[in-house]
């Protein structure tokens, strides 16, 4: 009899193929190009790196029981600039790096988590109410979203 997987496994599959996806185009992307004027590859992934550790901190808050910081409460292209102006001193390698290493940690905690937590309301970076599905949901096609775009960029510029 085949074992059909739970929600949390599928949203954890999801996050990984995102994430597959996004390696492939770190791959095509060799030479740290321009992606988003002014932004270079590096700082995609410095982005995408801000909002895994946004989504870390949210989820640990939630899992101890606690209010969850809002990182982003001053607005999304505020915490972009942020997150991406303070790792601009940090190497290409260990902006790689850090962006793997922060998805390894988001999906141990995601690991750790129930079904159940998976639905239950908290706060999520900005400030509104949603829950880990819907973090899930927004960052996986968040990322999805890079890949495809970043993807055609490159293959234009080729």
């Amino acid at each position: 009899m085949e074992k059909t997987m739970s929600e949390r496994e599928i949203y954890i599959k999801r996050y990984e193929t995102a994430r597959a996806e996004m390696r492939e185009i770190v791959k095509l992307a060799q030479g740290n190009p321009t992606i988003y004027q002014p932004w270079r590859m590096k700082e995609v992934l410095d982005h995408i790196t801000g909002w895994d550790d946004a989504v870390i901190a949210s989820i640990k808050s939630f899992l101890a029981g606690e209010i969850p910081a809002t990182p982003a409460s001053r607005g999304i292209d505020a915490y972009n600039a942020d997150t991406v102006s303070s790792r601009e001193a940090i190497p290409y390698e260990v902006t790689q790096g850090e962006w793997e290493a922060s998805r390894a940690e988001l999906l141990d905690l995601m690991q750790k988590m129930t079904d159940e937590q998976l639905h239950t309301p908290f706060v999520l970076p900005w400030g509104d109410h949603g829950t880990i599905e819907d973090l899930v949901e927004i960052f996986t096609e968040h990322e999805e979203t890079h890949a495809k775009e970043i993807r055609e960029i490159i293959v234009k510029g080729k």
